[in-house]
């Protein structure tokens, strides 16, 4: 297979050069971001099934004092 030479200005070869440089740093800008991005997310998730646990929590107490207040021969 006979490879082709290619010519290009340096100019152009420059100009090339530095818009794959610059799409290489906004992609790294782009990962780290969305990095962030998931670890807010994991931190929010836990503070939400934190959350969960305490509703279910106060529910539990809500329906002791409800069968107490209601239903005073259960003590």
């Amino acid at each position: 297979m006979v490879e082709a030479q290619v010519f290009v200005k340096i100019d152009e070869y420059k100009d090339v050069l530095r818009t794959v440089g610059l799409i290489k740093s906004k992609l790294n800008d782009a990962k780290t971001t969305l990095q962030k991005v998931k670890e807010l997310k994991a931190q929010e998730d836990a503070e939400l099934e934190g959350w969960g646990s305490k509703i279910g929590e106060i529910e539990g107490k809500i329906e002791g004092i409800d069968k107490i207040l209601f239903d005073p021969g259960t003590l």
